[in-house]
């Protein structure tokens, strides 16, 4: 209905419309001459050229009409079922698939004759539907409670029925995730509580790189219910090949043990080994028997030289560091003795080198020749002209001998390699290193990790700092003391998490090698066999500018040799090839592609593993569920009480339909029908004149 009519000037601009309209309808019947009407008929077509006239100028102040739509919004009733895989790892599979669904499409059928209903299934993750095919392979009912949260802020959601077992393998608690949802929650248990017969591989722990030739651990914990006197043959498979097998025995129906092979690395490159538990007769679920996993194998090392000048406590602590790392094979020298080739060497670190009392030019020149990653540690021995000389990334003007204690602060524009925000502060907290005194220049493209805080203000004199110059990459600790900061670390957070990061990440950085080449393969190097496997290509043009025009191809082999053939797609500036789903294993790959006269190449492999989350429990948690709905004003359902849950949800007095007035605003010179009016008026007085043999 119209409340309002308003217009876009005073309302006292309608007086001078109102003139021009009795003026022009005047003019043409009172006093024009040749009017041979009569006074009724002129009288009738002066009001309709008044109205005419009147209504033009009028539509000329742009009139508005204010109206008030009545809006009846219904009640909205959200669903959502569990479409993971563990609703069907149950004896009751067939009912769940065929009557349950039938129950479920009556319900939504009847509640949606009163309300609004929306439709979801979650596991991995939400989406709209109605029949699940319980195929995804983890349980995550936080993320549709948070799907709800998020996208129904202000509607008229009267309740929310949610359907499934109860088990919960990823996000957070439900009930948790739940607590700020003020809304009715009814749930539906599927799944069965009771113990089933069962014996699974509850958990495999292994080093998932190791290095040709070393004998490697792998432990499995395993579980039994309900087979007690039962045996089973547990089998280690190697790329599918029987390399050991351990009987067990269940002792009780509540069977756990840990059991460990003994493997040795014999070939380089990625290694499939799977676990195969035998099943026992009576058992319902044997997904849970078989794992798969992947183990890297590295031929070499990289190997790391501490080149120091003198004996020195920072020499140690910097070794455990990085000895936390696998891949690291350290070695300790001391510049006096040594009189190797560092040609060897994947990174050299230099202590107090140049120091003064020996400038190591011949180490120094052999590093700069073959481009070797270096890393400067400097202290009250270092020769700081000669350092000056060789590190491109920092200029220190010191006066000889003279040091100043530099407390680290981070720096949160480097970028050089990530650092998490919990260990810089932790590293803010050590002991201060002691540096050089004088002026610092940092020069252009380098980057500072930290700077120094001397007597409490923070300087611009950096305390760490690396530079990338055309690829050669080298940093410097400009102070000595990294012993204390372990040793604090110990003593207050009882580890070395924060320092070990450092000199980790700082090692990583300075070995990655800067890839030069003009085409290269991206991959995740793991993909879940439940997802889709994903590999992109990037095609670089002399000027190291992304090019994808000329055809990237791909062959592909499996553990059996089985050869495929792909086309990559170009995607914005580089290429990319969706394999989508790929059976468990191990994949080789070879892309080429010609590039005018160049050709390139690249190769690789990465590996395809299964996520078992949904086996590894199959025990419903209905507490969980009745849980969710007591604290929702709610209340837990079996299937075959769905009936019951649809009466409820009727006689709910909290679900009602609500009204809303909506102001809605229109132009009346918008408006079709005022136009045909006007048009209809004009015609009708001009067929009226000339009917009548006037002018």
């Amino acid at each position: 209905m119209i409340t309002e009519i308003f217009i876009s000037y005073p309302w006292w601009t309608l007086l001078p419309v109102i003139a021009l309209g009795l003026l022009y309808a005047g003019l043409l019947y009172y006093k024009n001459p040749l009017n041979k009407l009569g006074t009724s008929l002129s009288t009738i077509l002066f009001l309709v050229r008044f109205f005419v006239v009147f209504v033009l100028g009028f539509l000329l102040l742009s009139p508005t009409i204010k109206t008030k739509n009545k809006q009846i919004e219904k009640p909205i009733i959200i669903i959502g079922q569990d479409n993971s895989k563990s609703i069907l790892m149950t004896k009751d599979a067939v009912y769940y698939t065929d009557e349950l669904a039938g129950s479920i499409n009556k319900l939504v059928a009847e509640l949606s004759l009163k309300n609004d209903v929306d439709s979801y299934l979650f596991g991995e993750s939400v989406g709209e539907g109605l029949v699940p095919d319980y195929g995804d392979s983890e349980s995550d009912y936080s993320e549709f409670l948070s799907h709800v949260k998020q996208n129904y802020i202000g509607l008229n959601v009267g309740a929310i029925i949610l359907s499934g077992d109860g088990i919960v393998n990823n996000g957070v608690d439900p009930v948790y995730a739940a607590s700020d949802i003020n809304l009715p929650i009814f749930t539906i248990a599927l799944g069965d509580t009771s113990q089933s017969r069962d014996a699974k591989i509850d958990d495999v722990r292994y080093n998932s790189i190791v290095y040709l030739g070393d004998i490697f651990p792998i432990e499995i914990s395993l579980s039994a219910t309900k087979l007690k006197g039962s045996k089973a043959v547990l089998s280690l498979l190697e790329n599918n090949k029987l390399i050991s097998k351990k009987a067990i025995q269940f002792s009780n129906d509540n069977f756990r043990k840990s059991i460990k092979f003994a493997v040795e690395a014999k070939s380089a490159g990625k290694r499939r080994y799977k676990l195969v538990l035998e099943p026992v007769v009576g058992e319902i679920n044997t997904e849970n028997n078989n794992r798969n996993i992947f183990v890297d194998v590295l031929d070499s090392r990289q190997k790391i030289l501490i080149l120091a000048y003198a004996p020195h406590p920072d020499i140690g602590a910097i070794k455990q560091s990085l000895l936390k790392n696998k891949n690291y094979q350290v070695e300790t020298k001391y510049i006096s003795e040594f009189d190797g080739s560092l040609k060897e060497y994947d990174l050299v670190i230099l202590h107090q080198l140049p120091a003064k009392g020996n400038s190591a030019i011949g180490v120094l020149n052999e590093i700069v020749k073959y481009e070797i990653p270096l890393l400067y540690v400097l202290g009250g021995q270092s020769n700081i002209a000669v350092f000056n000389q060789y590190f491109n990334g920092l200029n220190i003007l010191s006066s000889v001998g003279s040091t100043v204690s530099g407390q680290f602060e981070y720096n949160n524009l480097f970028t050089y390699f990530s650092f998490k925000n919990e260990l810089a502060i932790q590293l803010a907290s050590m002991p201060p290193l002691s540096t050089p005194l004088g002026n610092y220049s940092v020069a252009e493209g380098a980057e500072v990790f930290g700077w120094q805080i001397i007597n409490g203000i923070l300087t611009d004199f950096p305390l760490i700092v690396f530079n990338n110059n055309l690829g050669i990459k080298t940093g410097v600790i400009s102070g000595e003391g990294i012993w204390l900061w372990r040793i604090h670390d110990q003593l207050r957070y009882n580890n070395s998490i924060a320092v070990d990061a450092f000199i980790s990440k700082a090692a990583m950085f300075l070995i990655a090698a800067t890839d030069k080449r003009h085409f290269r393969i991206k991959s995740k190097g793991e993909y879940d066999s439940h997802g889709d496997v994903v590999i992109h290509a990037e095609l670089y043009n002399q000027a190291f500018e992304l090019e994808n025009t000329p055809d990237v191809s791909l062959t592909l082999t499996n553990e059996v040799g089985e050869k495929f053939n792909f086309v990559f797609s170009p995607f914005d500036d580089y290429y990319k090839l969706n394999f989508n789903k790929l059976p468990i294993g191990i994949y080789k790959y070879i892309a080429t592609v010609k590039f005018g006269t160049d050709e390139y190449s690249d190769k690789g492999e990465f590996i395809v593993q299964q996520l078992d989350n949904e086996s590894k429990k199959l025990n419903a948690n209905h507490r969980m569920l009745n849980k969710l709905a007591i604290e929702h004003e709610g209340a837990m359902y079996h299937p075959d009480e769905i009936d019951i849950l649809l009466e409820e949800i009727n006689n709910l007095n909290s679900i009602t339909s609500k009204i809303h007035y909506e102001d809605k605003f229109i132009g009346i010179n918008s408006l079709i029908y005022i136009l045909v009016g006007l048009i209809f008026l004009l015609s009708l007085e001009w067929f009226i004149r000339k009917y009548f043999g006037n002018y």
